[in-house]
């Protein structure tokens, strides 16, 4: 039987992949069928490499998280220096010492502002209500969905937006109803959308009302949860009901920044870890930013400021090339394991938790790209999930910068991203938590890293795939055209062993030595005109 042939749903259609060389994978090839775009196909990478690519990006920068490797032509200037920056550090450090420790400013988790609390501080409500008054696009997709009597991906959420913003009396009602009626409040989901009605629709409650959304959301506030998404949800329950149950909504505000956040999800974040992968996740991890800083004055970002940084140019590079396209609108499509059809949820979640990323500061750099990456109108969400954040959080009248100026290439914590340009043709390869996969002509091939496949040409950058030993040539990337500025040529060994010693050999020059990352990727960089050859093999263990 043919093994490409759909027998079942799309959602569980997986295409094989023939035994091809890699010339014949990465070729360019146009006319897809949208039903095979993101099967995740399995990729025997053959045996030469492909001689036609397009004009890949200009310059390569390296985000990162952690200290990066030496240079391979550095090395020179860092020992010449060594002895000085030890000296100077070491004058630095006994500075320090002198010094006595300061304590971090004791937090008060009591709640003064009056509602609403969650996310709509007094600028973001202007902001809105302005946006009906000119019937923006964004509020004429969200009124629509709502004066249709469209069903709604989150009815609380959604009802209450519209009545806070257009003062709608009856939208805030029928969001209480199903709030009281309807939501079960050990749901994180439902308990976040009861404390948005609560907050949101306060003045248009009667006192039964507000008693009976004081009791559930009380209720919610003796649990500890582990999850971000299920605290959230209590976060929000305590601010909404932090007058009716001040004790115990502290005591959760108290758990929430102390322990969860700054005890348990802090030294994760510093030690290369993710537990915000899931874009569910990490969109509650920034309402929760929002709605403390609104109430207690703490941004959480101050804990963990090279990983907020970061974290936007990450996010963009972990997308696809090519979108998606739905009937309401198009969706960028984060990277994900497995084969099938993408979850557009998780779509959904992504952009929602970028756009309130951007609302959170909107002036700095690794915003603006991220705001001028929003701002294009055919991923404007439509759906009747989407469109009420689409039009909570976005706002058009922010100047962004402009994407395609950012670097193409993530390395940082273990994961790697690039691409060859920021057109949907473009080549896109992706590492991350033990998965890697090429994206290539509106495909996925899922690739086996420690497969020793031929190496994978991105511009400037070539990935070698290597279990152990490892030899290549440098040179592969030649100027487009005399007016391009020449770049380094970086080469990503993947496959290794990791947080391992690895010396390498360049022609002509002195063995050196570097050490893989936490997902065993090795980072090399090489002038741009320097065509040599590399030999690469797991250091010996020194014996004293």
């Amino acid at each position: 039987m043919d093994k490409n042939s759909n027998t079942g749903s799309r959602k569980h259609d997986v295409v094989w992949l023939p035994l091809v060389s890699t010339a014949h994978l990465f070729q360019q090839r146009a006319g897809l069928e949208r039903l095979h775009q993101f099967a995740c196909q399995s990729s025997k990478l053959g045996t030469t490499g492909s001689k036609k690519i397009n004009r890949l990006f200009s310059t390569v920068e390296q985000v990162v998280t952690d200290v990066p490797e030496p240079s391979v032509h550095s090395g020179c200037v860092i020992r010449t220096r060594c002895g000085q920056i030890v000296l100077t550090l070491a004058v630095f450090a006994a500075t320090l010492a002198a010094q006595p420790a300061q304590q971090p400013e004791p937090i008060d988790f009591k709640v003064y502002r009056e509602a609403p609390r969650l996310l709509l501080n007094e600028r973001r409500l202007r902001l809105l209500r302005r946006e009906r008054e000119r019937q923006s696009l964004r509020w004429e997709q969200f009124s629509a969905l709502m004066l249709g009597h469209a069903r709604m991906g989150e009815p609380g959420f959604a009802g209450a937006l519209y009545g806070i913003v257009a003062n709608s009396v009856p939208s805030c009602r029928e969001a209480a109803d199903w709030s009281l009626k309807t939501a079960d409040p050990k749901r994180p989901a439902d308990l976040r959308q009861m404390a948005l009605v609560a907050d949101w629709c306060s003045t248009q409650l009667d006192a039964p009302a507000r008693s009976a959304f004081n009791a559930r959301l009380a209720a919610a506030l003796a649990a500890r949860p582990r999850d971000a998404i299920a605290l959230r949800s209590s976060v929000f329950a305590a601010l909404a009901a932090f007058d009716a149950s001040p004790d115990a909504a502290e005591a959760l505000l108290r758990y929430a920044v102390e322990d969860w956040w700054r005890r348990q999800t802090v030294p994760r974040l510093k030690a290369g870890d993710d537990p915000f992968a899931d874009r569910a996740a990490l969109l509650a991890l920034v309402e929760m930013l929002h709605a403390l800083r609104d109430n207690l004055q703490l941004d959480l970002r101050e804990d963990a400021v090279a990983w907020f940084n970061e974290l936007p140019p990450r996010l963009i590079l972990a997308y696809y090339p090519a979108p998606w396209p739905a009937a309401e609108n198009e969706y960028r499509i984060p990277a994900y394991k497995g084969s099938g059809d993408p979850d557009l949820d998780q779509s959904v979640s992504s952009r929602a938790a970028e756009l309130a990323l951007v609302a959170a500061d909107p002036n700095a750099q690794p915003a603006l790209f991220l705001q001028g990456w929003l701002m294009q109108d055919r991923f404007l969400m439509r759906s009747a999930l989407g469109a009420p954040y689409e039009f909570l959080w976005a706002n058009p009248y922010l100047p962004g910068l402009s994407y395609t100026y950012m670097p193409d290439l993530y390395h940082g914590a273990g994961r790697l991203f690039a691409r060859s340009n920021w057109e949907d043709d473009a080549t896109w390869f992706g590492l991350w938590e033990g998965e890697a996969q090429v994206f290539r002509g509106g495909q996925r091939y899922a690739v086996d890293a420690r497969a020793g496949h031929p190496p994978l040409d991105i511009g400037p950058v070539r990935i070698v795939f290597s279990a152990g030993n490892a030899r290549f040539q440098t040179g592969w990337w030649k100027k487009p055209d005399e007016d391009s500025k020449a770049v380094e040529q970086v080469a990503f060994v993947v496959g290794l062993e990791p947080l391992t010693l690895y010396d390498y050999e360049v022609d002509g020059e002195e063995m050196d030595d570097a050490r893989t990352d936490r997902s065993g990727i090795l980072e090399l960089r090489f002038a741009p005109d320097l065509q040599t050859e590399v030999r690469l093999h797991k250091a010996q263990p020194v014996v004293h």
